[in-house]
């Protein structure tokens, strides 16, 4: 593990800082990840969903966890002893299923999950693509190795969860969703030099990448024509 380790005196104070404050966002963002998972988890099982399918969602939750594991090893690199170990607190569970609250599920497990992790993926291999410390390589790695996985599964389960609906309640989903997607995320200034040596990049790529497509197929959902070269490279 030494190789994971980082020569704080080789760079300037302020550019670690920036870094820092990249990464504390970061952790930030994986710990209401875990939460999401979790609350994920708790509402399948509400709804009554196969053992098969919760034992994924399970997983989806362990790697969150690991993820803010990970943001917590590269804070402690950049920052020693400035923070605790990460606490999770973890609420499952949730009303026996509603419609609203199967709506609110299938509308998470494919805007946030089976739309959303792409477009993280994306950004975690840019950022790994330009690092050049190993503590930072290895943890976009360790980040992007669970991204599309964790797409999938959003949509395997938005596919049972909306097994029943009409097409006119999917199309509405479909279309909410794409809305979503689309004006979710924030935008940062660029800080080139705080990139190469580990910032998440600040221009992050938002279209679909085309593997995505067949694993959104079963939902019944399709995108308009319109909006094909918009959202999907």
């Amino acid at each position: 593990m030494s190789s994971l380790t980082l020569d704080r005196s080789r760079y300037d104070a302020d550019l670690l800082a920036r870094v820092a404050a990249g990464w504390q966002r970061l952790a930030d963002d994986e710990r209401h990840g875990v939460r999401g998972a979790a609350h994920v988890a708790g509402d399948l099982a509400a709804l009554e969903a196969p053992p098969a399918l919760l034992a994924l969602a399970a997983h989806v939750v362990q790697d969150e966890v690991h993820h803010l594991e990970v943001c917590a090893r590269v804070l402690d690199e950049l920052e020693p002893g400035a923070r605790p170990a990460p606490r999770i607190e973890l609420a499952l569970g949730g009303a026996r299923g509603s419609a609203a609250n199967e709506a609110a599920l299938a509308r998470r497990l494919v805007a946030d999950f089976a739309l959303g992790k792409p477009v993280t993926a994306a950004a975690f291999a840019a950022a790994r693509a330009r690092v050049r410390e190993p503590l930072f390589a290895w943890a976009y790695t360790e980040l992007l190795h669970d991204e599309t996985r964790h797409a999938t599964f959003g949509a395997k389960a938005a596919a049972w969860v909306i097994r029943h609906w009409s097409a006119r309640q999917r199309q509405a989903l479909w279309t909410d969703c794409l809305t979503a997607s689309a004006t979710v995320g924030e935008s940062f200034l660029r800080d080139a030099e705080a990139e190469s040596l580990g910032l998440l990049p600040g221009d992050v790529d938002r279209t679909l990448p085309r593997w995505i497509i067949p694993h959104l197929t079963p939902l019944g959902l399709q995108a308009r024509p319109a909006n094909t070269q918009a959202l999907v490279h």
